[in-house]
């Protein structure tokens, strides 16, 4: 660990960058990421054919931790970083369908998120709300109401009908 502290001490040293400089280049870097135009682009000019490339992306792999992270706007970056690992997709986004499909998917994201999040809100209150119903039940099995006609009136159900003798 010191032996990596030190190394980079030399290197902002010898290329006059402080740390707060290059906290900025790497965050905008991370960020150009979530971009499938440049990351097509990255690929049609080879860089994601370059070890030391590939190396620095590994080592942005530290800005999903929390204190990291937080400073991240655009977080399908960090997606892309992960897919970024795979030869197979460094291949795929030469291709410039694979890079449309990207972006139209991540504009489908976008569209949606906020109705998304709202009917995974309701669904999770609706299934919160199934318990409490059984509460009720409960309770009115205590009180001494075994036909659990306030329970059905509270909460109906579909009538099942008996076949004709």
């Amino acid at each position: 660990m010191a032996e990596a502290q030190d190394k980079l001490s030399r290197y902002l040293a010898e290329t006059n960058v402080n740390e707060h400089a290059r906290f900025i280049l790497e965050l905008e870097f991370i960020q150009c990421l979530a971009n499938p135009h440049y990351l097509n682009w990255l690929a049609q000019n080879k860089y994601l054919e370059d070890k030391a490339f590939l190396n620095y992306l590994k080592y942005l792999e530290y800005w999903r931790q929390p204190q990291y992270a937080s400073y991240i706007r655009f977080p399908h970056c960090l997606a892309m970083l992960d897919l970024l690992q795979s030869e197979h997709f460094r291949q795929a986004i030469a291709s410039p369908v694979v890079m449309d499909e990207l972006h139209t998917q991540q504009a489908f994201y976008w569209m949606h998120y906020r109705t998304n999040r709202i009917k995974e809100a309701a669904a999770a209150a609706a299934s919160a709300a199934a318990p409490a119903g059984q509460e009720c039940q409960a309770e009115a099995q205590q009180a001494g109401n075994t036909t659990g006609q306030a329970v059905q009136a509270a909460a109906p159900t579909a009538a099942v009908q008996q076949p004709p003798q």
